[in-house]
């Protein structure tokens, strides 16, 4: 039995991935980075965040692994087939709604008794803004190792302080 060419013409469709260099990605990386530096440079006179490590060293290394994944996924891989859409500026006033929350809450880690929702919420914010933002890239790789690293943020943070 002879076979039939498709009557569908086929095309070439370009990867919907590539390594490369994303200026967004670094840029949505390094933005919530600034208040980390700013620790780092100039600690409270309460440095409560040094402790906030996981009680088992294997989720720990994990929450690592996933986070740096993470960056890595954001700034070097892009999507080639992305497209503005309405969905996206949801995603991108989620961000930074979650963005601005977040350096609010470094004031208030800075100015103001530190409390145990103030931690919590330092570790939900950011993590739900790099699910923002790797929504937003249309960068679905990327939401993996965010969503691990957002759960095992949370989860120690919360086992840590609460």
């Amino acid at each position: 039995m002879e076979s039939r060419p498709s009557p569908i013409p086929r095309t070439a469709h370009p990867k919907k991935y590539r390594l490369g260099f994303s200026p967004e990605g670094l840029v949505a990386f390094l933005l919530p980075m600034i208040p980390n530096v700013l620790w780092a440079l100039l600690p409270p006179v309460s440095p409560v965040l040094s402790a906030n490590d996981s009680a088992s060293p294997i989720v720990g290394a994990i929450g690592t692994v996933s986070q740096s994944m993470m960056i890595a996924l954001l700034i070097l891989v892009i999507n080639t087939r992305r497209r503005p859409s309405a969905s996206k500026r949801v995603f991108a006033a989620a961000g930074a709604a979650c963005l601005i929350g977040y350096l609010m809450l470094w004031v208030l880690y800075f100015t103001a008794p530190i409390t145990p929702m103030l931690l919590l919420m330092m570790a939900v914010l950011p993590s739900a803004y790099f699910i923002c933002v790797g929504l937003y890239l249309e960068n679905y790789p990327s939401l993996v190792p965010a969503t691990l690293f957002a759960v095992i943020h949370t989860a120690t943070t919360a086992t840590n302080y609460f």
